[in-house]
Formats: C-alpha cells, structure tokens, sequence
C-alpha cells in the first residue's frame, strides 16, 4: 500500500512540458528541478510498471534538453549553473538504461565526462581544523572546497558507468576517508557535510550524508570508517523521522549487508504520517527506492560490470571548458 502511495504521489507530482517531463520541489510549486526530475525517473522506472517507464524516459529527455555541450546539467531550466545535479542524472540515466529504460543520445557519454573532469579546490592544511583540505573530491560551486555529498554523488554514479578505479574515485575515498568522523566516548563515526572537529570541537554525523558516503565507498571495501559509520547507522536509524535521512540509512545499510527490518517499518511510517507538509518528489522517490528491490547502485552484491582498465575519455575535447561547478541544495530534514 505504501509503495502504491508513493507510485501515484510521483505519477501525479511530474509536470509534462513541450521537452519532456519534469518534477520540482514540493516547497516551489510550477518549476522542474534535475534533481527531483532525477529522483523520480529513477524511482519510476525502478519500481514501476511499462507505463512508470515510459514516464521516466520523458524525464530524462527534460534533462537531456537542458544538458551544456561539456555535459554538465544545471539545476533548472532557467539557471545555467550550478551544475551539481550531473552525477544524479548520470546515476538515473545509467541505472535506467540498464532496465531497458530508452535514454537520450549523448546524457550518459557528457554526463560522464564532465562528473570526472569537475573537482573541488584544494586548501593548504591549517590548525583550526582536523580534516585535510587538500585531498580533492568535488564541490557544490565551482571554486571551492570539497564535500561529502557531491562527492558522495559523483563516486556513486561513476561507479554505475564502470568507472571505480578511476583516478578521481580513488580521490574520493581517500577525501570521503578523511572526513569520517572519529570513533570517540561522543561519536561513534559517520560524515556530516564535511567537517570533523573545528576549532577544537567534534562535529556530529549526520544519517543523510553518512548513507551517502557509505554507498560511494562501496568502492573500496569495508574499512574502520566504514565498520563504525554502519554502527552509527544501525544505531540511530530506526528512530529517524525525515524521510531523506532514513532512506539513505535504510539504502546503505542494505547495501552492506547490515539488517533494515526496522528502518523499513519507519519508512512506512514516515511516508503515512499526518500533517506533513505537500508531497516532495525527491523525498518520495527516495523512500520508494529505500522500499523496493533494491536499486543496482545500492545491491550488496552490485556488479562492476565494464572493464575497470577501459579508457574513461578516449577522445577528450581540450576545447570544452570542464566548468566544475556544484552548488548546494537546500537544506534537507
């Protein structure tokens, strides 16, 4: 019942324009976002049936058609950057295509190369604060330092196309391993948005951006930080109320093998919850996906299935500017 719930919130939350169709944010009524347009494909062609399918490969062409030449995806259709939604779309159009889904020429060949070519910028290592600025991932806007969900993103969907042992994933873990949260009497692991102690003082995790994390480290394997974040996850999980936080949990703890039984009841219950605020496609398609036979980026046993030696850009155009530009959504519960 729930599942049906939330398959008829996102069939009846998409707007179809001329280019497509498009979903937004349940705060902004009327405009598409790529991320929500991202989310909902995804869950969409997911979970749903022939014709849930055929709604998301009329959202992929909405994105497609906002695509730059160097690949990289803005986050409206009446913004040109920032561009931090590219590796969501990547992720939806290569997990999609994989499920038979038809997806715009060119969305997944751009996509890719603007996600490795986008970085963060580097800082020399101060005393004010724990984590080591000069290991680069990828940033919300361009220009400026790295964090842990853009990173988070962009190793999940490359990790989709068959890129993990590209150089800038290896970046990735090393960036996401540093920023993890030490085990302590107060924290027992786990990312916020990408600081660990400031000023002298430890930071808190956050569940969201530790789900995050932990599915792009799937990349390497479980580690300290790994085992202890899992702990964390399983610990604080059951008792979470926002809907994005405990999707991401539910989704990583499964993909580590670690039990959401609990976390699947509360799902439920977060999704029935009176009083809630209007349906948000981005909170829906991520509790759908958490609910649902899991999705290929997020499976215990996920397959790397193209060969992790193949040249990633084996024509690269050096007059495309690579315009690393991500920006920060808003806040999330």
């Amino acid at each position: 019942m729930v599942r049906e719930t939330l398959l008829a919130r996102l069939r009846e939350g998409g707007e179809r324009s001329e280019d497509g169709m498009r979903w937004g944010y349940g705060y902004r009524d009327g405009q598409g976002a790529t991320e929500a347009t991202a989310f909902a494909a995804l869950a969409l062609g997911h979970a749903g049936g022939p014709g849930d399918r055929a709604l998301a490969a009329e959202g992929l062409a909405w994105v497609a058609g906002l695509q730059r030449e160097n690949g990289a995806v803005p986050i409206t259709d009446d913004h040109d950057e920032p561009h931090w939604p590219t590796p969501l779309c990547l992720l939806a159009a290569a997990e999609l295509e994989a499920r038979g889904v038809t997806v715009p020429e060119g969305l997944v060949a751009g996509a890719t190369r603007f996600v490795l070519r986008a970085e963060g910028i580097g800082f020399e290592r101060v005393p004010q604060f724990d984590h080591d600025p000069s290991i680069i991932g990828w940033s919300w806007v361009k220009g400026t330092s790295s964090w842990v969900e853009p990173t988070g993103y962009a190793m999940i969907a490359l990790r989709q196309v068959g890129e993990h042992a590209h150089a800038r994933v290896r970046d990735g873990v090393a960036m996401l391993r540093d920023r993890c949260l030490p085990r302590t009497e107060e924290v027992e692991g786990g990312w916020n948005y990408g600081n660990t102690r400031v000023l002298g003082n430890l930071l808190r995790p956050f569940p969201a951006t530790t789900g995050v994390a932990l599915l792009a480290l799937r990349v390497d394997g479980e580690t300290d930080e790994v085992t202890r974040s899992l702990d964390y996850l399983a610990r604080v999980a059951p008792g979470l109320r926002a809907p994005v936080s405990l999707a991401w949990a539910t989704l990583a703890l499964r993909a580590w093998g670690r039990p959401t039984e609990a976390c699947v009841g509360a799902l439920g219950r977060c999704v029935e919850r009176p009083g809630r605020r209007s349906p948000d496609p981005v909170h829906d398609a991520l509790v759908l996906l958490a609910l649902t036979d899991t999705p290929a980026f997020a499976r215990p046993d996920g397959d790397l299935d193209r060969d992790a030696d193949q040249d990633p850009d084996p024509d690269p155009d050096p007059d495309l500017d690579p315009d690393p530009d991500l920006d920060p959504e808003p806040p999330d519960a």
